[in-house]
């Protein structure tokens, strides 16, 4: 059985639990992927604390054996209802009615909690986090997987950089973008792309749309890929488009920004909380009076999803946690900057997965 399927038995443990039920329905839950290897969009992953399986219908039973080889398959059969199916792969597992079986609230509704409370042959338990709390901290394997998104992606950033001109619409860079993401090997973004040019690029999520580009003004590319594998990659550089000098107050809002994504990379490392991490950049900005521009956190966890969980209330980073730096300068009615990179923590600082060149005046 793989080593994320034990830790998560011996948490099961920990926690008095018999098993946990998890589930993802039109894909909205990455935590079977992770536990399983199973990519497919509905399944439920019994696992209990020698056994685990996964019940799925006839879509994806040759995925399920193929993906998911640590676990028993349990075939879901048409005109049976999902929970006949949850209890039969209770049965298997030897529990019984007044065994404890966790659900992961966060992941199911109300309605769902109601109907399997009324269904399931067990106790029902609701848990909060105990698989999101073991994806905060990437295996060798994940960050070799987020390293080669993050190479791709970059790589995607290189080549669309020449095309952008005068008169090219904010969705036709988005267009570029996306296509090279998938020639480089993206089975799709991970999530909407961002181009906001001249004034919208004070929206830090600008709606990307069908306004023209003018020479010398900036250009806000926030991007990113889903690979293969379920990873994420999300990067951001600000460019300028070709044809006129960018005004003297971009060249010294971008300088400033890069100047903060650096220092916030030089100073993270194992221990370092996400406030001391945020405060970083976020001091250098405003000692430079533009505080009130940077309006937005330093950055979040990337994995699975691109905003990936974490409790930065608690947790100092670790070894192994891969997450965003992107200081930004927004000013309303002007114009922005942003500049982000992914970086993985080591056991003495951190390594940047993304390495697009930066803008050069």
């Amino acid at each position: 059985m793989n080593n994320r399927l034990k830790k998560l038995q011996s948490v099961l443990t920990k926690q008095g639990l018999d098993g946990l039920l998890v589930r993802t329905f039109e894909g909205d839950n990455p935590n079977v992927l992770y536990l399983s290897g199973f990519g497919g969009t509905s399944a439920v992953l019994l696992l209990t604390r020698k056994k685990a399986f996964i019940i799925t219908d006839a879509r994806y039973f040759i995925r399920a054996t193929q993906e998911a080889s640590d676990c028993k398959l349990v075939k879901m059969q048409r005109g049976k209802k999902a929970t006949d199916h949850i209890n039969e792969a209770l049965s298997l597992a030897g529990l019984m009615k007044t065994s404890k079986v966790g659900f992961e609230a966060g992941h199911i509704s109300v309605q769902v909690a109601k109907l399997w409370t009324k269904e399931i042959k067990a106790k029902l338990v609701p848990t909060v986090h105990l698989v999101e709390r073991l994806r905060q901290v990437k295996d060798q394997g994940e960050i070799a997987l987020l390293r080669k998104a993050c190479r791709a992606t970059s790589k995607v950033f290189e080549e669309v950089v020449p095309l952008i001109k005068p008169g090219m619409t904010e969705t036709a860079v988005a267009v570029e973008l996306e296509l090279r993401l998938r020639k480089h090997g993206a089975l799709g973004p991970s999530f909407p792309s961002i181009v906001a040019s001249g004034p919208n690029s004070a929206v830090p999520h600008h709606a990307t749309g069908d306004r023209k580009l003018k020479a010398g003004e900036p250009v806000i590319l926030d991007f990113g890929g889903l690979f293969p594998g379920g990873y994420c990659s999300d990067i951001t550089r600000t460019v300028f488009v070709p044809g006129k000098k960018p005004h003297k107050k971009f060249v010294e809002i971008y300088g400033l920004v890069l100047d903060a994504n650096k220092a916030a990379r030089k100073a993270l490392k194992p221990g370092i909380t996400w406030k001391e991490y945020d405060k970083i950049a976020r001091d250098y900005i405003s000692e430079r009076g533009y505080g009130e521009y940077f309006t937005h956190g330093l950055g979040h966890s990337i994995g699975l999803v691109v905003h990936d969980p974490y409790d930065y209330e608690h947790d100092p980073f670790e070894e192994g946690v891969v997450l965003s730096d992107e200081p930004g300068i927004y000013i309303e009615d002007f114009g922005g900057v942003r500049i982000e990179d992914d970086l993985v923590v080591t056991d003495n600082g951190a390594e940047r997965l993304t390495v697009a060149p930066y803008w050069k005046f």
